[in-house]
């Protein structure tokens, strides 16, 4: 999860403005890395973006997005770079779904509430190894906390998100007086937890396949093709959540094939073929159906039976095997 801070709205022009990318130059002016610009290139497809908004006692975290892309350079240029005019090069993360607080949540009203847990964090922070030192977007100078000049993209912990955003966020936080905020932005910092455990359960699932497509004959293995796939969905099955066995590592087009129902697995982890809904689909009959009773390739976990039910209940097939179940 990251931490964008900016002035103002307005920062860039039309397609380079806030909530719809970030940006900055690639280098300072003449030259010299900044490593809260270096970040951006971290930044990876599906990850949250916490945004800090305003300067003085106006600025507050307004809202967060999800990154639409992995960050990347470019020579393409923002409309009105305004101070950073002299690059001739940019990093550049396009960001989604923008979802704004209710009522945003005052820096002024953190940095007050949230005193002692905050210079904990930062002297904690400190004491790591410089390799392994999160660059975060506060310091303690002259006594007291203040936003670091210059910090515009920064990791924001879970642990560091629980302080900032409020005890909606999870059970992180420490303890200590409340930064009140509204049910409906506590509901909205809430989703934020949900989207990065959807995240993890992915990153989790992909990881426990070889980063591979697990269906038979599949030799996709390019991160940015690959799903940690649901086999119970989230919405249906509380108690699944988060577990690997309910998970598949699938390539975006056997993903939607199941997600569709054309085909399924049997309690053995073999290929069950729906001929029905195979029969209306040309790309499923060339590409699903001759797949039939073949195994997945395996996973350290493999796929849990309730899991599995699940999905045969959902899509209304159920394999030779499962018609007694």
């Amino acid at each position: 999860m990251w931490l964008e801070m900016t002035r103002h709205a307005a920062h860039g022009g039309e397609g380079w403005a806030f909530a719809e990318c970030l940006w900055s130059p690639t280098h300072k002016d003449p030259s010299g890395r900044w490593s809260f610009w270096e970040s951006l290139r971290r930044v990876r497809k599906d990850d949250i973006v916490v945004h800090l908004l305003g300067e003085g006692k106006r600025a507050a975290f307004v809202g967060y997005s999800t990154a639409d892309a992995d960050g990347y350079q470019t020579t393409s240029r923002p409309p009105t770079p305004g101070q950073y005019s002299y690059a001739t090069s940019f990093y550049r993360v396009p960001l989604a779904g923008f979802v704004r607080f209710p009522d945003p949540i005052s820096l002024a009203q953190v940095f007050t509430a949230r005193d002692h847990e905050m210079r904990q964090y930062f002297a904690q922070n400190r004491l790591q190894p410089k390799k392994t030192r999160e660059h975060v977007f506060f310091v303690v100078q002259a006594g007291r906390l203040q936003c670091l000049n210059g910090a515009y993209c920064s990791e924001l912990s879970n642990e560091l998100a629980g302080i900032v955003l409020g005890h909606q966020f999870g059970s992180a936080l420490p303890h200590g007086p409340l930064v009140a905020v509204s049910a409906r932005t506590g509901e909205q910092i809430g989703q934020i937890k949900t989207r990065l455990g959807q995240k993890d359960f992915s990153d989790h699932v992909r990881e426990n396949y070889g980063h591979r497509c697990c269906f038979p004959g599949c030799d996709i293995a390019e991160h940015s093709l690959l799903v940690g796939a649901h086999i119970a969905r989230w919405s249906d099955t509380t108690h699944l959540r988060g577990m690997t066995s309910n998970g598949l590592c699938l390539c975006l087009f056997h993903d939607r094939a199941f997600e569709l129902g054309l085909f399924t697995l049997t309690e053995t982890f073999r290929v069950s073929v729906n001929g029905t809904k195979n029969a209306n689909s040309r790309w499923g009959t060339q590409n699903i159906a001759p797949f039939e009773g073949q195994q997945i390739r395996s996973g350290a976990i493999m796929p849990a039976t309730d899991s599995l039910r699940q999905h045969w209940e959902r899509i209304a097939f159920f394999p030779k095997s499962a018609t007694d179940v």
